[in-house]
């Protein structure tokens, strides 16, 4: 994918991918098609038929869909990895674009690779996107805090994140185990009470973080809410896979 095209060149998602199968795939596709819809990307009324006929190039555990203006699909595999929890984050720039493109996943994806590229050359495993002194995204997960107060909040999509398929499955999990959950502004004070951190994503499942930008965060162990979210996918998981059809 060319991180450099222009925003509304290519719109496309990434799903797990393991021996031919992806991992909520219907999921996945609603999402795409409304994100093509925002970008003024045409659908094509064949689309699943060609999606289930392409072939990925590449290697690894996860597939990027892409659907580009003049309609071509492409299929990409790729490699992801990521340390056990807990993990260290750093603080970046979150990137801003026109309220129609913004939170969508566009063709101009260069500045979360270079948030990825930022953690890894400070020594972190994962990029937390500022803007306006709060917390958006992560580069390639969202976070979820869990409140001094037993209150599980993510960061509101006005303020430019991804909608998160991830955190659309965990959710149900969340608020049924006794934890209320919200949108909200991920203020630096409300991170510095913050009881726990936990990010998720598709390549990241779900994972607690204990630092962000060497300052501690959380009660530096697992808690309730990564013990749920964790357990909620893996199991959700399980159920979550089929062929590209």
């Amino acid at each position: 994918m060319d991180d450099n095209a222009p925003v509304g060149a290519s719109v496309f998602t990434t799903l797990r991918w393991e021996d031919g199968r992806v991992a909520w795939l219907e999921e996945h596709l609603k999402r795409l098609r409304t994100h093509a819809e925002r970008l003024g990307i045409g659908w094509p009324e064949d689309f699943n038929e060609r999606l289930a006929s392409s072939n990925p190039t590449g290697d690894g555990n996860l597939c990027q869909v892409k659907l580009t203006r003049e309609g071509q699909i492409e299929l990409t595999l790729r490699q992801t990895h990521y340390p056990p929890s807990p993990l260290c984050a750093i603080s970046h720039t979150a990137p801003r674009f026109t309220r129609k493109a913004q939170g969508t996943k566009h063709a101009a994806w260069a500045p979360y690779t270079d948030a990825r590229t930022a953690a890894e050359n400070a020594g972190a495993d994962i990029a937390l996107l500022v803007h306006d002194g709060t917390v958006v995204d992560g580069d390639r997960c969202t976070p979820i805090l869990l409140d001094s107060d037993g209150v599980a909040y993510a960061p509101s999509l006005e303020g430019g994140g991804i909608d998160s398929i991830t955190l659309s499955i965990l959710r149900p999990a969340i608020e049924a185990s006794g934890i209320p959950f919200r949108h909200a502004r991920l203020t630096e004070t409300l991170l510095g009470r913050a009881s726990e951190l936990i990010v998720v994503g598709t390549g990241i499942g779900v994972a607690w973080i204990d630092e962000i930008d060497g300052q501690n965060v959380g009660i530096d162990c697992p808690g309730p809410l990564y013990e749920t979210c964790n357990a909620a996918f893996t199991t959700a998981l399980d159920t979550a896979w089929s062929t590209l059809e």
